[in-house]
């Protein structure tokens, strides 16, 4: 069975074994990085939300509690955005630094 089957399609099997076993040596360093960043980041959104309890002492009128909302809403967007990149970016460092005989 195996002659008969296409050389390249041989080598992309080895190729695809490889990637899993990279892939399971360089998890836990992922894990841990990503883990990290994703604490540092809950207690960032635990200080913008006390921010913004603060800041609904504040207001005077309802349309100073809508503004004060819709802010944190269009601020809240961005940061997640910014920190899905950021998060990408560790895992990729990790891996990259994790991978045995520097494979890549």
């Amino acid at each position: 069975m195996l002659a008969r089957t296409p050389a390249h399609a041989r080598s992309h099997n080895a190729r695809s074994a490889a990637d899993a076993v990279t892939f399971v040596a360089t998890l836990p360093a992922v894990a841990t990085a990503v883990g990290a960043e994703l604490r540092d980041f809950a207690a960032e959104r635990l200080k913008a939300h006390a921010e913004r309890i603060r800041a609904w002492s504040r207001v005077g009128s309802p349309m100073e509690l809508i503004e004060v909302e819709l802010r944190f809403a269009a601020e809240t967007m961005g940061v997640y955005a910014d920190e899905a990149m950021h998060l990408r970016e560790v895992a990729e460092a990790a891996a990259a630094a994790a991978v045995p005989d520097g494979k890549a």
